[in-house]
């Protein structure tokens, strides 16, 4: 993809290595070959992030890490330029073709990512700047030091007790599933997993070797009677109580203490992954389960990327002090996978309150594009229900049973407009009940009105 720099830079959001290292490497790469000669000015980070598509604030930590490691200067007031150094080649490469620029689609109303934009550049910037750089990786577990921010900022935001000792950091949910999988011998047992649910986890689950199976999560009565209804051999139930991913309800307590109950008895482990918790629209929060847990049976998982940036990476769990050591085991052999700069800048958020502030501040401002979302599907004749309003960043849209929500998606991609179906997120389709998911957390209001209005339009030809 072009960067402003008439140089490719490339970019793949499935790889576990963070985009802001992607970034880093791609950067410092080309000034090593001699791509980007001293002197050279680089892009603004606003364009730089435009036309690679990720978020301001990842360019802007790149660039930090950039200038820490000696490669670029910033001048205030004149933009960042390529620094002098003596261990760049002499002698520029062959100047390669710059990609075509890649076509940006108008509007995004899928779930899963945030506006980044949010985060108070001031703030992210000053973080960063304190990053002490370093040559050895940091602990395979995490740092101390951000290990003990998240083990307080637990106990303030949801009220469980924590110490630094059960926090182990993971490079995304898919890698945390993987650490827990090997740690506690999954293989040869049973793990299950929500119907619908995330597809990220049953495709790592899928990868090791673990066998899982689906559990109706649609009506959270009668959770605890179908996983009854599963064979003993079950070892883990990995959940979404806080925000179910994607339908977007809360269990309430019984149902929670009801799932406690039966991880006892059968002897299973639960992950909980507290999703969206921090996102509520005027209800009270629930005690997470790992709070509720008297049988220390529930790894709590949370991250930072769905506050902060998508770009960081980061997952922390929250271990019981009887499983800590096959976690501790099992992160080791595996080595740390979370760069030691993010740890630092992450720490330094929580521990200044910067972290507490933030939330408090978007959670406004996606407060209000929740209500433009809800008002403009009001309005349309296609839409049965909404269901998952009460909290998170997106809600499911139920559809009349005349429509196929795959081929909508497809119409309003052509409009340049991407939507979710449910069915995507399922196990097994249900053509019979037609959903879409919606999420508004990375859309202004205005761009909601747009999207939600071509989606009109698509639904309306579509009966």
């Amino acid at each position: 993809m072009s960067s402003g720099l008439d140089i490719p830079i490339t970019v793949d959001r499935n790889s576990p290595v963070p985009l802001r290292e992607q970034i880093v490497s791609e950067l410092r790469g080309a000034i090593r070959r001699g791509l980007l000669q001293p002197g050279y000015p680089m892009p603004s980070t606003r364009l730089l992030a435009q036309e690679t598509g990720l978020s301001r604030t990842t360019i802007v930590a790149a660039y930090l890490e950039l200038e820490g490691e000696g490669w670029v200067e910033g001048t205030q007031g004149s933009g960042t330029f390529v620094a002098h150094r003596d261990d760049l080649e002499s002698t520029p490469a062959t100047p390669r073709p710059s990609a075509a620029p890649r076509a940006i689609p108008l509007l995004d109303l899928r779930p899963g990512d945030l506006d980044p934009s949010l985060v108070a550049l001031g703030e992210w910037r000053a973080a960063w700047r304190k990053v002490v750089p370093r040559s050895a990786p940091p602990p395979a577990e995490g740092t101390p030091e951000l290990r003990s921010a998240l083990a307080s900022y637990l106990g303030a935001a949801r009220g469980l007790p924590c110490e630094a000792d059960d926090i182990f950091l993971c490079a995304g949910t898919a890698e945390a599933m993987v650490v827990l999988a090997l740690a506690f011998g999954w293989v040869g047992r049973t793990v299950v997993v929500e119907e619908p649910g995330y597809p990220a986890v049953r495709a790592a689950l899928t990868r090791l070797g673990v066998d899982w199976v689906p559990v109706d999560a649609t009506n959270p009565e009668l959770l605890r009677s179908n996983l009854d209804a599963l064979p003993r051999s079950v070892g883990a139930l990995y959940i979404t109580p806080s925000h179910q991913y994607p339908l977007g309800h809360r269990l309430d307590s019984p149902v929670r203490r009801d799932l406690l109950d039966w991880a006892q008895k059968n002897g299973a482990v639960i992950v909980e992954d507290d999703y969206d918790a921090e996102f509520r629209f005027g209800v009270p929060p629930l005690p997470s389960l790992a709070g509720l847990d008297e049988g220390s049976n529930v790894v709590f998982m949370g991250t930072m990327s769905k506050v902060l940036d998508p770009g960081l990476r980061l997952t922390y769990l929250r271990v019981p002090g009887h499983l800590r050591a096959a976690v501790a085991a099992t992160r080791n052999d595996l080595g740390s996978t979370v760069a030691a700069p993010t740890q630092e800048v992450v720490a330094d958020l929580i521990t200044t309150g910067v972290l507490t502030r933030h939330i408090a501040r978007v959670r406004k401002v996606y407060a209000d594009r929740r209500r433009v979302m809800l008002r403009e599907l009001k309005r349309l004749p296609a839409i049965s229900g909404l269901r998952g309003i009460d909290a998170g960043l997106h809600l499911v849209a139920d559809l009349h049973s005349v429509f196929d929500t795959s081929l909508i998606a497809r119409q309003a991609r052509a409009r340049n407009l991407l939507i979710a179906a449910l069915d995507e997120y399922r196990v097994t389709p249900d053509p019979a009940n037609p959903a879409l998911v919606l999420g508004y957390a990375k859309v202004t209001p205005t761009e909601i009105k747009t999207g939600i209005g071509v989606l009109a339009e698509v639904l309306d030809r579509s009966r």
